[in-house]
C-alpha cells in the first residue's frame, strides 16, 4: 500500500520541527547556565556536620604538632607521576574527597580519616579507588562510623598508627631511609628528563596538575612542633 505523499511530507516536517525545538531548548538551557545571575539566591552553611565538628575538635586536641584539614579533595595532595597521564587521573579523581587529612606543619599528608555517612554512601568503585590512591601515596587511611571513634586518649595512635604516635615518633628505620633516597633519586632523574616538555604543557598552569618542587623534600620531612602564637 502506497502512502500518501502529503502525509509523508507532514511526518517529515513534524520530525524536523521536533528536532529543531530540541536543539533550541538545549541551547537556551546552556545559555542560561552561562549567564551572570541577576540574584545570588544562596545561603551560607556550616562546613561540618555535628559528628565532623566533634571529631575535628578531638583530632586537634590529640595532635597538637600536626595540622588537621577538612573536606579535602584527593587531588590536593596527589599528582600523576607522568604528565601525559595528568588529564586521565584528573578525570578519575576529581570527585573524590576525604573527611579529614592530618598533615605535618609543612603540609605533607600523613593520614586520612573518613567518616562513613549512610546518607552519603560512596560507591564501592569510588571507595576502592580512594583506598588504592592513598596506598600508592603511602598515606595511612582509617574509617569510622559517625560517633564511633576511639576515646580521646587513643585518638593519636588511631589516626597516626602506633609507631608514629608513640615516643619513637621521629625514629625511621634505615630501610625506609634507603627506600626514600632511591625514590628521590629516581624522581630527580625523571623530572630532569621531562622538564622541557612539562614547562610547555597547559596543565602546568593548574595547581591540580603542576608538579610541586617541594615534593622531593617532603619525602624525608618529619613533623615539627607548631610554634605557639605570641601573646
Amino acid at each position: 500500500m502506497q502512502m500518501n505523499p502529503l502525509l509523508i511530507g507532514v511526518m517529515v516536517l513534524a520530525a524536523l520541527a521536533g528536532l529543531l525545538l530540541g536543539v533550541v531548548s538545549q541551547r537556551r538551557r546552556f545559555a542560561s547556565q552561562r549567564e551572570w545571575p541577576q540574584r545570588w539566591n544562596l545561603n551560607a552553611r556550616p562546613l561540618f556536620t555535628t559528628d565532623e565538628r566533634i571529631l575535628f575538635k578531638e583530632l586537634r586536641n590529640a595532635l597538637p604538632n600536626h595540622v588537621v584539614l577538612a573536606k579535602l579533595n584527593l587531588l590536593r595532595f596527589c599528582q600523576a607521576a607522568d604528565e601525559f597521564e595528568a588529564r586521565a587521573w584528573y578525570d578519575r579523581l576529581n570527585t573524590l574527597h576525604v573527611s579529614f587529612a592530618v598533615c605535618t606543619p609543612t603540609g605533607s599528608v600523613v593520614s586520612v580519616i573518613d567518616i562513613d555517612s549512610p546518607s552519603k554512601a560512596s560507591s564501592a568503585r569510588s571507595q576502592r579507588m580512594k583506598e588504592a590512591v592513598l596506598e600508592a601515596c603511602r598515606v595511612r587511611y582509617v574509617r569510622c562510623r559517625p560517633g564511633q571513634w576511639p576515646h580521646q586518649a587513643l585518638i593519636a595512635a588511631w589516626a597516626l598508627g602506633q609507631s608514629q604516635a608513640g615516643p619513637a615518633h621521629h625514629t625511621i628505620s634505615n630501610s625506609l631511609h634507603d627506600a626514600g633516597d632511591e625514590v628521590a633519586r629516581k624522581l630527580r632523574l625523571r623530572r630532569a628528563e621531562r622538564a622541557a616538555r612539562w614547562a610547555e604543557s597547559s596543565f602546568a598552569q593548574d595547581s591540580f596538575f603542576a608538579f610541586d618542587s617541594r615534593l622531593e623534600g617532603s619525602l624525608h620531612s618529619e613533623s615539627e612542633p607548631l610554634q605557639a602564637s605570641s601573646k
